[in-house]
Order: structure tokens, then C-alpha cells, then sequence
């Protein structure tokens, strides 16, 4: 089995993409902005740095901070994690109790600006985040005009699959192909953060099979009986066995949203139509199933509609489109371009 090209055969919501174009030619052509979902209080044993980075990832931050101050890496977290392929902006906390630290400004170079320095009672942790902001420029562009703002109009009104993108699976998604190997020869996998990007990639396939089956079946931001459905803004999620007109108009005003199963142990949040057909998925793909329930996967849900907010495109000179909006933690960006442009990444 080859997984290669998982990510370019997921299929599309809306009939395919518009245009042609290349994405990240530049790094400030693919910038990102963190917003927590909190204010840090200004006060705390955790200084809270705001850090815009470019060529860099979230990790080499991590690295770059803990050298600094002098402390483990596990005293540095994060929100989220950053692509080194854009310009970014997002949140680092450093514990330090009782201690005001060094000079942060001292680490700034081409590559690394601090922009806000502050402090908080608790650490920074994973998913804390509000939404991320992106105005991305898709260069070398060829777009039906007409075509292109219909299109938007569209993914406004209806939002786009969330799928996993290739971040998630690696360069060629040889985290699915590494894991699967494994998986087939029941290895275990020694190395603690190998471990856990291996098992998100098993996972994120799962789920992208079964959002894929569901816009090839038309109903991926629809309701099936059984369904379990998020509640927009939020990770809580709630089942429904009979769908009323209730549901169906929650829907409609994206109040709640369809989800997807995250598998592992415990995999009982849907029935009937919805549960049939995630349990499809599971049966073809056995050998990642039955390696999570294994490894102790918790089961999770997972929206299987992303709706980007304040959603805007402007055309601009020398065959250049820019787009901006913003996502809540988890989602990417490039689910929402794909859904626009067909683009190659360029030389950054």
C-alpha cells in the first residue's frame, strides 16, 4: 500500500479548485498571528513571550528560549505548533519563579523578533488558542475571476472539509508508510515525540478516509442519524440518534458542525447511519485501528467542517492573489486554499 499521494486525492466540496498558482514563494507571503483564547494576567511564575519568527519552526523557538534562560526545554511550552515555511507569530511561556529572567531582546536576529514580553499564574498549554489569522499571497496566479469569487461566496456559506493536511503526515506522508510498517510488524515505538507524531499520522488518516467518503457521499456538513455533532467554537460534542429540523437549522447557521472520529479505545460516540460508516473505515484500515487501540489511543471527535471566518480575496498586481482569514486551533489553511487555487509550494 502506498500513501504518497493521500492528501492530493482527498476529494473536493465544491467541484475542484479555480486556478492555478504557487504557494510561499516568499516567507512573508505565507504569515500567521496567534490569538490565546485568554489574557495573560501579567503577573505569575511564567513569563509569556510573544514571538514573530521567520525560517524557523515552533521547536527550534523551544530550543532557542530554554538555551537562553538557562533551562530544560520541558520549561518552555506552547499553544501551538508553526510552520519554519512562513512569517509567524505566536506565544511562548518560560517558568521562571521568582526570577525576573535575562533579556529576551538578546536573542532577537534577521530571524527571531520579540514583540511582547508579559506574565502568567499558569504555563502556556496545547490548544489555547482563540484562532490563528493568515494573509497568505498566492503568486504566479491563473484564475478565472468570475469563477474565483463565486467560489468564495461559496465556502462562506458552506465552509470546506477539514482535513488533515500534509503537515501532518510528513514530506510524501512517510509518517503513514513508517507507522503502517510498524504497525504490521507489531514494533513499538521506543522514542517518546516519535511515538506521538507516528500515532497522530495513523489517526488523521482515519479521519481523512472517513471525511472523504462523506463529500464523495455529499454529506459532510449534513446531518446522518447517529451523528455526533461539535459545537462550534468548542471540543464538546453531543449525539443524536433521530435528526429533528432543529439540528438541521443549527446546522445551517453553523452552530454546530458534523464530526469525525479521532479513533482509538472507546470508539462509541455515534450510531446507526453515521456509526455504519465510520465502522467501514475501521474494517479497511485495520491494521492502523487496531495499532492505536494498542498504543491505549483515547478515541476523540473531530469537526469534519471548517468555516473561515472574515473570509477575504483581493486581487493584486503582477499575477498575485491575496487571501485572508482566520481558523480556529487545528485547522489549515491550505484545506481552505486547495479549496480555491491549485498551487505548487515555492523556493523559500
Amino acid at each position: 500500500m502506498s500513501f504518497t499521494t493521500h492528501v492530493s486525492d482527498l476529494p473536493y466540496a465544491h467541484g475542484g479548485a479555480v486556478g492555478l498558482g504557487v504557494l510561499k514563494e516568499k516567507p512573508e507571503y505565507f504569515q500567521v498571528t496567534e490569538q490565546l483564547s485568554f489574557e495573560p494576567s501579567g503577573a505569575g511564575e511564567h513569563i509569556f513571550l510573544f514571538i514573530q519568527k521567520i525560517g524557523l519552526n515552533t521547536d527550534d523557538i523551544v530550543k532557542i528560549l530554554a538555551q537562553h534562560a538557562g533551562l530544560p526545554r520541558r520549561s518552555v511550552s506552547y499553544a501551538g505548533m508553526k510552520d519554519r515555511h512562513g512569517l509567524t507569530k505566536q506565544w511562548f511561556s518560560v517558568q521562571l519563579p521568582g526570577k525576573e529572567g535575562p533579556d529576551w531582546q538578546q536573542i532577537e536576529n534577521d530571524s527571531i523578533k520579540v514583540e511582547q514580553v508579559t506574565r502568567h499564574l499558569k504555563k502556556l498549554k496545547r490548544g489555547a488558542i482563540k484562532f490563528n489569522t493568515f494573509d497568505i499571497v498566492v503568486s504566479q496566479l491563473n484564475v478565472d475571476k468570475e469563477l474565483l469569487y463565486k467560489r468564495v461566496d461559496c465556502i462562506k456559506k458552506f465552509g470546506v472539509p477539514n482535513y488533515f493536511m500534509q503537515q501532518r503526515f510528513g514530506y510524501l506522508c512517510q509518517n503513514l508508510e513508517r507507522v503502517h510498517t510498524l504497525f504490521l510488524k507489531g514494533e513499538s515505538i521506543k522514542n517518546k515525540k516519535m511515538k506521538s507524531l507516528l500515532l497522530s499520522s495513523a489517526r488523521s488518516f482515519l479521519f481523512n478516509q472517513v471525511l472523504a467518503q462523506r463529500v464523495s457521499d455529499q454529506n459532510w456538513d449534513k446531518a446522518l442519524d447517529g451523528d455526533a455533532f461539535n459545537l462550534a467554537g468548542t471540543r464538546q460534542y453531543f449525539s443524536e440518534e433521530i435528526i429533528s429540523s432543529e439540528i438541521t437549522e443549527r446546522l445551517v447557521q453553523h452552530d454546530i458542525h458534523p464530526t469525525g472520529p479521532l479513533f482509538g479505545t472507546h470508539n462509541d460516540a455515534t450510531s446507526g447511519q453515521a456509526s455504519e460508516l465510520e465502522n467501514s473505515i475501521r474494517i479497511e484500515n485495520n491494521v492502523f485501528y487496531e495499532g492505536l487501540k494498542k498504543a491505549n489511543m483515547e478515541a476523540a471527535r473531530r469537526s469534519l467542517r471548517v468555516v473561515p471566518q472574515e473570509l477575504k480575496v483581493n486581487l493584486l498586481a503582477d499575477d498575485k492573489l491575496q487571501v485572508s482569514f482566520s481558523l480556529g486551533s487545528g485547522s489549515y489553511a491550505t484545506a481552505i486554499i486547495r479549496e480555491l487555487i491549485n498551487t505548487t509550494d515555492g523556493v523559500i
